[in-house]
């Protein structure tokens, strides 16, 4: 963030820092003087009033107001700058930005924290991450649990110590975890009516045991929990259809948010589905995915009632969505709906021009990946007649037949775009697409155009007689040019200053090389993740200078870059202090051992580590 106050000199708020420039205020008053003589005296006085301002008399709503835009890490760094940024920071508003992850490794130090009695973390958003049940967290557990309101289970069969230690649980979610490892967990470890404050629950059921899964549903219905559920997560299968339905239809009622993943076809009748689904008056997100087919989904979209406030509808996968339902879910909920993602839907075409057009209007996010039967001339048509100013995040990644045109005139009538994903779509997205793209949307915070080789160093740099170069999309946090095969160091030399650039993939840009990441350390000095697999030309001083002067990198991938030796995990274990995430496979030559000893040794701290 660059915010810039007067304060007898200039202030700037730089991503969870805060740096000031003093300047003496005779001489800024001369040289404004000197430069801008056709200044109004109104706005001579208005300068002066605001000279004396100091940062530091900045109320605290100014202050919370700035700060709403960093993100948890950016103010973790930031609570270190004064004991007003501390306190600020510490406010309830800002803690629900982040989670406490509990992991095997930090469970001892945690519990200890929390035992000395002052702790400035917050306990509403717990994940249980890669745990085993252990007198140690059922300790930890006694401690913070009548905070805890919302809790993630990810590889932790840990259910008995949870067991009566979280009374004020909202929601719970259990994900990729599996009992098969632990043989002193029985069938019976979770009681979910001991949760009397229970509105969400979320089973992705992946290695979780199928009965063990049928038991908790069933402890979701109301004859056996007065809970009302808002939120629920679950996978059907056909041993559970009926526990389910009955699950869906108790709480039919109260539920917002339903998300149904079909592991296997469901039956052909469908009348029980349609009698819950009729209930759900308060709906406001729902998610079908799997083997559903297409009488099952017409039948649903067709028994939720139209006056539900339905708001994101995610038909990931559905192959049967036919332009007919589509056309039925735009006439229902052309007023409310915001987000709609149709990836895989691949029986749409150019006829659903006519919901595409009357969504137009509401629509905040669309995503149509992989509808290879979509064309350039019938997305203009559908979305940007006139210009569309409320569509913000467009994901069309493999829409083959989208010409530069029609993307051109869509770049050009949709400028507040925050999110754009053009992967793999080589027609439309060439040198002159993007110089349209860094035209008109400087709002762009994402822009993914993986393997679209058309492009050229020249897009980025500035194309045609009026060059409009990528440094105008000033807040672009997130680019993606992997397999973007004819860019090159100038790339990195010439156009890539973005300070506020924090995720960059370079993948498979085989032309990039020590030259090229020596600029890009300077130019975009923020960056937490940087992706440089398969570049054929990376050298162990090019992995130097990342993890030297990237001072907030937190993940790195350097995969496939066969001219690394050890002497990169050396530079990597001695200067990545705050690296996390390191993948680097197939690496040829490479002493994989010796590798995992050095980082071991010097940087014990990374979470992940894949070579």
């Amino acid at each position: 963030m660059g915010n810039n106050l007067s304060s007898g000199g200039i202030v700037r708020i730089d991503r969870g820092r805060i740096v000031l420039f003093n300047r003496n205020i005779e001489s800024q008053r001369s040289k404004v003087e000197s430069g801008m003589d056709s200044l109004s005296t109104a706005s001579e006085e208005v300068e002066t009033k605001c000279s004396g301002t100091h940062i530091e008399q900045l109320p605290n709503d100014l202050w919370i107001e700035i700060m709403s835009y960093l993100s948890y890490l950016d103010l973790q760094q930031l609570r270190l700058v004064s004991w007003r940024c501390r306190n600020l920071v510490n406010r309830r508003y800002f803690l629900t930005k982040g989670k406490v992850v509990v992991t095997k490794d930090n469970l001892t130090e945690m519990k200890l924290h929390v035992e000395r009695g002052i702790s400035y973390l917050s306990f509403e958003f717990v994940e249980l991450r890669n745990l085993t049940q252990s007198s140690e967290l059922e300790k930890f557990l006694k401690l913070v649990g009548p905070e805890v309101k919302d809790m993630m289970v990810r590889h932790s069969p840990v259910f008995r110590n949870m067991d009566g230690k979280l009374p004020n649980l909202k929601i719970l979610k259990i994900a990729t975890t599996s009992f098969l490892e632990d043989a002193s967990m029985t069938i019976d470890g979770l009681n979910l009516k001991q949760f009397l404050h229970l509105n969400g629950f979320e089973c992705d059921g992946v290695s979780l045991d199928s009965s063990l899964k049928l038991l908790m549903l069933m402890q979701l219905r109301r004859i056996e929990n007065k809970v009302r559920l808002r939120h629920l997560q679950f996978e059907y299968r056909r041993n559970n259809e009926f526990a389910l339905l009955q699950v869906l239809y108790d709480h039919a009622p109260t539920l917002e948010n339903v998300d149904i993943f079909f592991s296997c076809s469901p039956g052909i009748d469908t009348e029980d589905w349609c009698l819950a689904f009729e209930l759900m008056g308060k709906l406001r997100s729902l998610k079908l995915s799997g083997n559903c087919h297409l009488v099952m989904l017409d039948d649903i979209l067709d028994s939720i009632p139209e006056t539900a406030p339905l708001q994101h509808l995610d038909l990931t996968g559905m192959l049967s969505l036919t332009n007919d339902m589509l056309i039925t879910i735009a006439s229902k909920w052309h007023k409310t709906l915001r987000s709609l993602d149709l990836m895989f839907c691949v029986q749409l075409d150019v006829r659903c021009v006519q919901a595409l057009h009357q969504l137009s209007g509401c629509l905040q996010t669309l995503t149509m990946a992989y509808c290879r039967a979509l064309t350039g001339q019938g997305l203009v048509e559908g979305l940007t007649t006139q210009i569309n100013y409320t569509l913000q995040e467009l994901y069309l990644e493999d829409v083959c037949f989208i010409d530069e045109p029609s993307m051109c005139t869509m770049m050009e009538r949709l400028p507040n775009l925050r999110k754009l994903s053009l992967d793999n779509c080589k027609q439309a997205t060439t040198d002159k697409t993007l110089a349209t793209i860094f035209q008109h949307q400087t709002l762009l915070r994402v822009l993914r155009i993986d393997n679209c080789n058309k492009i050229t160093d020249k897009a980025f740099i500035g194309f045609g007689e009026k060059p409009f170069p990528v440094t105008r999309v000033k807040g672009l946090n997130q680019l993606n040019v992997r397999g973007c095969r004819n860019l090159t160091d100038t790339l990195l030399e010439q156009a890539l200053h973005l300070p506020e650039l924090l995720d960059l993939t370079l993948d498979y840009c085989n032309r990039m090389g020590t030259k090229g990441i020596a600029a890009l350390c300077v130019h975009c000095p923020a960056l937490e993740i940087v992706s440089m697999a398969s570049l054929s030309l990376l050298e162990d001083e090019a992995v130097r200078l990342v993890v030297s002067n990237l001072k907030r990198l937190r993940s790195l991938t350097i995969s496939n870059c066969s001219m690394l030796t050890l002497q990169a995990f050396q530079y990597i274990a001695n200067k990545a202090h705050n690296l996390r995430d390191l993948v680097a496979c197939g690496i040829d030559g490479l002493d994989h051992e010796a590798a995992q000893k050095i980082l071991e040794r010097h940087l014990p701290e990374l979470k992940q580590v894949m070579l």
